[in-house]
């Protein structure tokens, strides 16, 4: 029999087995884990590495790092917003990571400093409407005035930070039901030069912070790690999926755009995170070198459901509306 490769490494949180696919397990699964690593070494099926030389080469893949509803989402509970944002910011610059954040505008009031944290710490911030409602719940017109609304809410802070360039990000990731609804809003963000931030990766953190949530205000130490370590594992599996869909659609891997939310589990776990991804090789860069990629220039008719990646909306896109081979 021959035998099989393994890397083991080891975070606050649990443990990366790194074979033929990388897999997050908690510290309790992990001891399971080496009972049985110990049994298969017996019978010669299993070789440990913890040579580096064994994994591919470190910041051979990239992706950039967005956080939507700035300045804090706004959940069932109160949140100490300021430290929120504080652990968020430290475990980026931690990282070196020059993220992407976009603003609710109607959430603006009264947080101007700690939008103006981010712009400090050298990220870029974007719109995300005035009021986050769904383009289908309010239709083409309403939208565009709380898109313009939304701006309005920024762009005085923006430029006092000389940040230039305009950045929109559609709520729900929803761009339309149909074509026209999808052009109308298209040309409106064409015309004010905003730059759409699509989303290649998207996790659903909202679900794994109401979970957070509701372990109260002094949770069990144990039932914190639990979560976090589900919360890594699915937003890893997001990751393998995002690239398994670039290989289908493009035949190589892309530029990637991860979606987060600015919320108590971010905070919480972002340190974890951006390491582990440092781990599988990613090197972080920022919005305008993500979309630099020509994926988010190709042809794209997706009319449909929100809240899916935009390799998923080209590979969904409606043949009758796209270009001729």
């Amino acid at each position: 029999m021959s035998g099989m490769a393994f890397q083991v490494i080891g975070n606050a949180g649990g443990y990366w087995i790194s074979g033929e696919n990388m897999r997050y397990i908690n510290k309790f699964m992990f001891n399971k884990f080496v009972l049985l690593l110990i049994l298969f070494c017996s019978l010669g099926g299993l070789v440990l590495v913890d040579s580096p030389q064994s994994m591919p080469k470190k910041g051979s893949k990239s992706i950039c790092v967005t956080f939507d509803q700035l300045p804090v989402e706004q959940t069932f509970v109160e949140t100490d917003r300021e430290q929120i944002t504080a652990d968020i910011l430290s475990a980026l610059k931690k990282h070196k990571v020059k993220a992407a954040g976009f603003v609710i505008g109607n959430n603006v009031l009264g947080q101007y400093d700690l939008l103006g944290n981010w712009l400090n710490e050298g990220h870029v911030l974007g719109n995300m409407t005035n009021s986050q409602q769904d383009l289908e719940a309010i239709g083409v017109d309403n939208f565009i005035k709380d898109i313009s609304s939304g701006a309005e809410a920024l762009n005085t802070m923006l430029e006092g930070f000389g940040q230039k360039k305009k950045y929109f990000r559609y709520p729900y990731l929803h761009y339309g039901n149909t074509i026209e609804e999808k052009r109308d809003v298209g040309e409106y963000l064409a015309h004010h030069n905003n730059s759409v931030a699509h989303v290649t990766i998207v996790v659903e953190d909202f679900l794994y912070n109401l979970s957070l949530e509701k372990l109260g205000d002094n949770p069990d130490s144990a039932d914190l790690d639990q979560l976090g370590s589900q919360y890594l594992e699915h937003v890893m599996e997001q990751v393998t999926k995002a690239e398994a869909q670039a290989t289908m659609v493009l035949h190589r891997s892309c530029r990637h755009i991860l979606q987060l939310r600015a919320n108590a589990l971010n905070a919480m776990v972002l340190d974890e995170l951006l390491a582990m991804l440092e781990e599988n090789n990613y090197k972080f860069i920022s919005l305008d070198k993500a979309l630099a990629d020509k994926l988010y220039d190709a042809p794209e008719a997706y009319f449909g459901s929100k809240g899916i990646g935009y390799i998923e909306m080209i590979r969904q896109s409606d043949t009758d509306f796209l270009p001729a081979d």
